[in-house]
């Protein structure tokens, strides 16, 4: 039996390192030598976003299961949860601060440095997506203030 609480937080935290992996990638594109675009960095950003909606719906589907399966005698990961939910804790407060930051960063690309990601946020968003289904699983509160 998978151990879908362990699994969402895994899922989390890869959320958490790829914010941190694409703010690395925009603080190589503001860093940028006489405006050079940095194709490369804009790529891996836009690849760095598509994953944290990937790892969203891996949160999703496994609060499903954990719903799914509550009740359910020995199957039910309910007392284990518990665990799991004290760590989660730290994990969605760095992400909703993470998250905040990265939409900061991202808004605040000028129009030399950021072109290929402003036209793939404007097209896709995966960003606001990621953040839905995170909210809909119960990980993600974005109106919390800290």
């Amino acid at each position: 039996m998978a151990d879908y609480a362990k699994r969402q937080l895994k899922a989390l935290d890869r959320i958490a390192k790829k914010i941190a992996d694409a703010e690395g990638h925009l603080t190589k594109i503001e860093d940028s030598v006489d405006n050079k675009k940095h194709r490369t960095a804009q790529h891996e950003t836009i690849k760095d976003i598509k994953s944290i909606l990937k790892h969203a719906r891996k949160v999703d589907k496994d609060s499903d299961k954990l719903e799914e399966r509550a009740g359910e005698g020995h199957k039910d990961p309910a007392e284990n949860h518990y665990v799991y939910m004290q760590d989660e804790e730290g994990v969605i407060k760095d992400l909703e601060k993470e998250f905040k930051d990265l939409d900061d960063k991202l808004a605040a690309l000028t129009d030399t440095e950021g072109d290929k990601i402003k036209a793939f946020r404007a097209e896709h968003h995966y960003l606001e997506k990621a953040k839905e289904i995170l909210q809909k699983a119960g990980k993600f509160n974005p109106d919390d203030k800290d």
